[in-house]
């Protein structure tokens, strides 16, 4: 059903109305959040891409939407589920972090992290290579990851956990042709935001593994470096944990925050279909996501 602000039609630049536009649930309840409808539905437009909004206030469990069903493209967000399956394997005896991988030179693929300036035939911890994964998002880690852990077994996981809508192609700048149709659209991966806050709010409620597996998502979260994002618009006491990702036409950002005074949100905010490249904090998906979070803290927390 064609949703309303101000008793006028929204759509987007492509003709499309909103899937559940910045609807808010409280006590079961839906009720219109027209001021942050007609905020994300600006930054869509001034964006000139595709804006997918999902957040959750933990406490309260009041949640912001803004077209969550819409599939993008993950870029180095799927590093998340990477890492969850990865914990869920040690807590399920499977592995160790404290396994050693060995790094290559055949295993250095470009892009971001450091792992390609380093000297083969150096070996460093699982637990190193997750951390360099989410916190410098480094591509060869990923697949130093991916080698033990497996893409398939990524993959069952986020669906057993109800995330049936993220998946998983192939390893980081893996040679040869799309694996699939949707490889070829989404590249590295696909997911919701709806299926990203699902992820996140089990993580925040101890519910994948048990409650010790999600403090540790949440640590290697905490030590994200990228920052132009969620927390780049918001007050100092806001703490941020969370994982971008980014191609040429892609800015995503995915994670909580909290404040000592108005709780925690966790909150996936993806940008798709930018017109243009941009390696810069000026990127229009960047200003996107920090006016989105920013306007989200306001509304679920302010």
């Amino acid at each position: 059903m064609q949703r309303e602000i101000s008793g006028r039609p929204v759509r987007n630049r492509e003709g499309e109305a909103p899937a559940e536009p910045g609807a808010i649930r409280h006590g079961g309840t839906l009720n219109r959040m027209s001021d942050i409808e007609r905020i994300l539905h600006d930054i869509e437009v001034e964006m000139e891409g595709r804006l997918s909004v999902a957040a959750m206030h933990m406490e309260t469990r009041r949640t912001a939407l803004w077209h969550p069903d819409r599939k993008s493209p993950t870029a180095s967000v799927i590093k998340l589920p990477i890492l969850v399956h990865t914990l869920m394997l040690q807590h399920e005896g499977v592995l160790s972090l404290n396994e050693r991988v060995t790094l290559t030179d055949a295993d250095k693929k470009p892009g971001s992290g450091i792992l390609t300036q380093l000297t083969s035939g150096l070996t460093l911890s699982l637990r190193d290579a997750c951390m360099l994964m989410i916190a410098v998002s480094d591509n060869t880690a990923t697949n130093l990851v991916l080698d033990r852990v497996g893409i398939d077994g990524v993959n069952a996981r986020m669906a057993g956990l109800g995330c049936a809508r993220t998946r998983l192609f192939r390893k980081v700048y893996s040679d040869g042709p799309p694996v699939c149709s949707e490889n070829a659209r989404y590249g590295l991966g696909v997911t919701t935001a709806r299926d990203m806050l699902r992820l996140l709010a089990m993580v925040h409620d101890g519910a994948i593994g048990d409650a010790s597996v999600c403090r540790q998502v949440r640590k290697f979260l905490a030590e994200q470096h990228y920052r132009d994002g969620i927390p780049r618009l918001l007050p100092s006491e806001w703490v941020y944990e969370g994982k971008t990702g980014a191609v040429d036409a892609v800015r995503n950002d995915v994670g909580f925050i909290s404040s000592p005074t108005r709780g925690t949100i966790a909150l996936a905010v993806l940008c798709s279909q930018l017109p243009r490249p941009l390696w810069t904090a000026d990127n229009p998906g960047l200003l996107a996501i920090a006016r989105a979070a920013q306007a989200i803290a306001l509304a679920l927390a302010g």
